[in-house]
Formats: structure tokens, C-alpha cells, sequence
């Protein structure tokens, strides 16, 4: 039987579904674990969540100049969408492109507005996954092996975005790319990256096309 601590992480993962505050790129990221590497979607959460904060901070600092370079600004939330689709962080995606959008129109007040806001999402969004890892590190306390939040059948909903999302040529996942997962002058790359080769190959694994076909 499946426990409660087991329910209460797949009802999380639903919500940040329902909610929008992930997509099927979440999904697909816990999909990619395995025995050895367990912790995989936390590494490259936390990755992006460092790289992400930078990208702000970058963003904001440009926004105080006078003048603005406004193209600066759009390469650097150019960047920060790759990021943050990468991952599947929906709702941040989609406010930093308002921010994007008002910067474009040089729209001052509208810009101020979209930022706050962005910074609002970002918080919000890592407060709620530090919540659902910990109770994911807690399942893997109490078992030595620990099931996979995914174990057994997908919920409806995460299935249906799977399946709207299937992997084409030119949206193969970028977790190899560093500049898209590491901010230049941290000094070091934090966390275990994959290639872009071994995401593939493992999405495109038969056993996770079974899955998927469940």
C-alpha cells in the first residue's frame, strides 16, 4: 500500500501542476532518475535556481542605469526563459517574458511592475520546491530503497502534458549547455550536469516510452 508520505508528495506534484507553477519539463526531469542518481532533479533545480537569482540581479542592475540598454536587457531574459523552460518553472517563465515584453515597449512603470512580480514567482516557486524535496529526502529516510515519486502510475494530468510535450529535433533538453545552467564567475559548476547526449538517450529510452504509453 502506498504510504502517506508517498501520497502527500504526488498530491504536491499535482498541485504545482494544477497551479502552474511546473510543467511536463518536471515531469520529464524526474523521469531521467534512476537508482544511482536519485537526487538528479534536485541538482539541476538548485542549479537553476542559483543561475536564475543571477540573471535577476543582472537584470535589475541594468534597469537602474540611465540610460537603459534595453538590448542587454533582452539577451539576459532571453537567457533566463531557455533557463527556466528548461526546468519546467512555468509561472517564472511566463513573468519573466512580461518583463521581457514591457522592456521591449519601454514601458517604465509596466517593466517595475513585471519585475516585482518576477521576483515574487522565483521566491514563491523555491519555497514550494525546497518544501517537496524535503519530503522526498524524508521518503528516502525511511526506506533503503527509496520509490521514486513517479513509482507506479503518473497521474492523469502529469501524463497528459507528457504527451503534448514529446521531444522533437529542435527541443532536445539543454542541461548540457553552461551557459544556460551556469552563471560565468561563480568560480565552479555546482551540481551534476548531464549532457544533452545522455538526456536524450535516457528520454528516448524504451522503458520510458513504456511508461509514458501506460
Amino acid at each position: 500500500m502506498e504510504s502517506t508520505l508517498h501520497q502527500q508528495i504526488s498530491a504536491m506534484k499535482q498541485s504545482l501542476l494544477d497551479e502552474g507553477f511546473v510543467d511536463g519539463h518536471f515531469v520529464e526531469l524526474e523521469l531521467l532518475e534512476d537508482g544511482d542518481n536519485l537526487h538528479f532533479t534536485e541538482e539541476i533545480i538548485t542549479l537553476f535556481f542559483t543561475d536564475s537569482a543571477c540573471l535577476i540581479v543582472d537584470v535589475e542592475k541594468e534597469l537602474n542605469n540611465d540610460p537603459i540598454d534595453y538590448s542587454k536587457v533582452d539577451k539576459i531574459l532571453h537567457q533566463f526563459k531557455g533557463s527556466s523552460s528548461s526546468v519546467g518553472a512555468n509561472r517564472v517563465g511566463l513573468q519573466g517574458t512580461k518583463l521581457r515584453e514591457s522592456c521591449k515597449d519601454g514601458d517604465v512603470e509596466g517593466w517595475k511592475a513585471a519585475l516585482k512580480q518576477l521576483k515574487k514567482e522565483h521566491a514563491t516557486l523555491k519555497e514550494k520546491l525546497d518544501t517537496y524535496f524535503q519530503l522526498v529526502k524524508q521518503l528516502g529516510s525511511e526506506k533503503k530503497t527509496v520509490p521514486h515519486p513517479n513509482e507506479g502510475q503518473v497521474d492523469m494530468l502529469a501524463k497528459n502534458q507528457l504527451t503534448k510535450m514529446a521531444i522533437t529535433e529542435d527541443e532536445k533538453v539543454e542541461f548540457g549547455h553552461k551557459e544556460d545552467m551556469v552563471k560565468k564567475g561563480t568560480g565552479k559548476e555546482p551540481g551534476k550536469v548531464v549532457t544533452e547526449e545522455e538526456a536524450v538517450k535516457v528520454v528516448s529510452d524504451e522503458e520510458s516510452v513504456q511508461m509514458l504509453a501506460k
